[in-house]
């Protein structure tokens, strides 16, 4: 039962059965538990991502589930657990301004985690998957989950604008942040949506030169208005041809879901230089010759979006370097219209459900 100031129930988006309609729906609320932080949810962005659990596409998935891992908000109430362990004094505040990402928290004691390595966790769960998301007026979340943010944060910037980068920003800022690069390499840029509008940005102020990749000339000024070099028209131009010209690309990051696509710029990389894929290519196997990785010594990996603190260290920097996820706000009613329009590629660039 919820306390006397919070309802008894609260609306979500849920997704009851695999390949069926999204459904709102009414939860109760309840008392957190221990080590569990329950968020008055503000703005949720929507990731493709979201589509492995509508298709059954991720393994284990349990169902009903509540979808949603861009999630800000403030601090509703706390478990007596989490309200009473040290360390934490302050720091779940009722009010507090606090996000959640596709980390869905850490279990500290596992092998991984004594190593460091906490997105990797054992134990861990990956929100909107393997527990309840921020598609809804309310979500619980482990503590370990919970990403602290400055009230300063919201001087320059929105709920909504916020949102997308504890997934697409957090994702794309590691990513990069982590590669194998110097300041000055040529940066090559695959995509220029929900992920590479903020890649573009990311990259340039960390002092990359960036060149843009996408089909047809429709995101040419965007992209160039965001950091771009230059930018690339794919439909006209043979993007390993020119980017061999110039040497090659130190730096590929892959931020379209298109298997295909990201296969056939992979050749654009330059000796030593790294690629690295963060999109969630599902539509089929991305092929490379280990001829082009053997003898131009290029590495190839895939990246994951982090954890907590990674995530703190993602929106600091957005914040102070003003870089700024664009996007289009929804309410919950219209979840499906937003859903579909990240689906079928005509978000601009982040859809985002919004609540009062």
């Amino acid at each position: 039962m919820a306390s006397k100031s919070l309802p008894e129930t609260y609306k979500a988006v849920a997704c009851t059965k695999p390949n069926t309609p999204w459904e709102i729906v009414d939860m109760p609320l309840r008392k957190p538990g221990p080590q569990e932080v329950l968020i008055r949810v503000h703005a949720s962005g929507i990731c493709y991502s979201d589509h492995l659990l509508k298709d059954g596409m991720w393994p284990g998935l349990q169902y009903p589930r509540i979808p949603g891992h861009e999630v800000i908000g403030r601090v509703a109430d706390v478990g007596l657990t989490t309200q009473e362990a040290k360390g934490n004094e302050g720091r779940f505040k009722a009010g507090s301004l606090v996000a959640v990402g596709w980390n869905g928290g850490y279990c500290s004691r596992c092998d991984n985690c004594r190593k460091g390595e906490f997105w990797t966790c054992k134990n861990g769960n990956i929100t909107g998957f393997t527990i309840d998301g921020g598609y809804g007026e309310y979500m619980y979340a482990p503590e370990t989950a919970v990403i602290h943010l400055d009230e300063d944060m919201l001087k320059e910037n929105t709920y909504a604008e916020l949102a997308p980068l504890f997934c697409a920003g957090a994702t794309v800022f590691d990513a990069i942040r982590t590669s194998k690069w110097s300041p000055g390499d040529r940066c090559l840029i695959q995509g220029i949506g929900g992920l590479g509008h903020l890649a573009v940005q990311y990259a340039s102020k960390m002092g990359l030169v960036v060149y843009a990749v996408s089909s047809g000339s429709s995101k040419r000024d965007l992209a160039l208005s965001l950091g771009a070099s230059e930018y690339i028209d794919s439909s006209t131009t043979n993007v390993v041809e020119y980017m061999q010209s110039l040497g090659g690309a130190n730096l590929i990051i892959c931020t379209a879901p298109n298997a295909n696509l990201i296969s056939a710029i992979l050749p654009a990389v330059a000796v030593n230089g790294m690629i690295t894929l963060v999109s969630a290519a599902t539509d089929g196997e991305i092929k490379v010759s280990n001829l082009l990785l053997n003898m131009s010594r290029a590495t190839l990996r895939g990246f994951a979006c982090g954890c907590s603190p990674d995530s703190e260290n993602c929106v600091k920097f957005s914040t102070r370097s003003k870089v700024k996820a664009m996007v289009q706000e929804f309410p919950i009613e219209e979840f499906d219209k937003a859903y579909q329009g990240v689906i079928e590629n005509t978000a601009r660039f982040r859809n985002v459900i919004v609540f009062p």
